[in-house]
């Protein structure tokens, strides 16, 4: 009998460890990923459109405004098995956001959590959307 109670628990471990899973970055895992210049590595800014007025954008990031309501549908647009970098002002949208995209199968999601605050805190720049 112990046997069938410690079953289910096993096969729940295992389906825990199968599925993809996002890694959150801090500033200098994002800013040297960014530095690589990866052809296939897709930047996402999850901020509202007043946000990125303000701010400006990482460059090289498409815009998927998160609080839209139609994040899954423009998720859609993005590849699958290319890795996907995503950032919001402090880190909150983006890990909501790599919990939805893991959910629909993407292969590797990264999830800067300093966002745009820490971003710019730190001195870097911005480019003009």
């Amino acid at each position: 009998m112990r046997h069938l109670t410690i079953l289910p628990l096993l096969l729940l471990a295992f389906a825990a460890c199968t599925q993809p899973t996002a890694k959150t970055l801090g500033m200098a895992e994002g800013k040297a990923l960014l530095a690589a210049k990866d052809p296939n590595l897709q930047i996402v800014d999850l901020r509202t459109p007043a946000e990125i007025k303000q701010t400006g954008i990482i460059e090289g990031a498409v815009v998927m405004n998160f609080n839209a309501g139609d994040f899954d549908k423009k998720a859609k647009q993005l590849n699958k098995n290319h890795p996907v970098f995503l950032y919001c002002a402090a880190g909150g949208r983006s890990a909501s956001a790599a919990q939805q995209l893991q959910q629909q199968g993407f292969k590797t999601v990264y999830d800067f959590s300093p966002g745009m605050s820490g971003w710019l805190s730190a001195g870097n720049k911005t480019v003009k959307q």
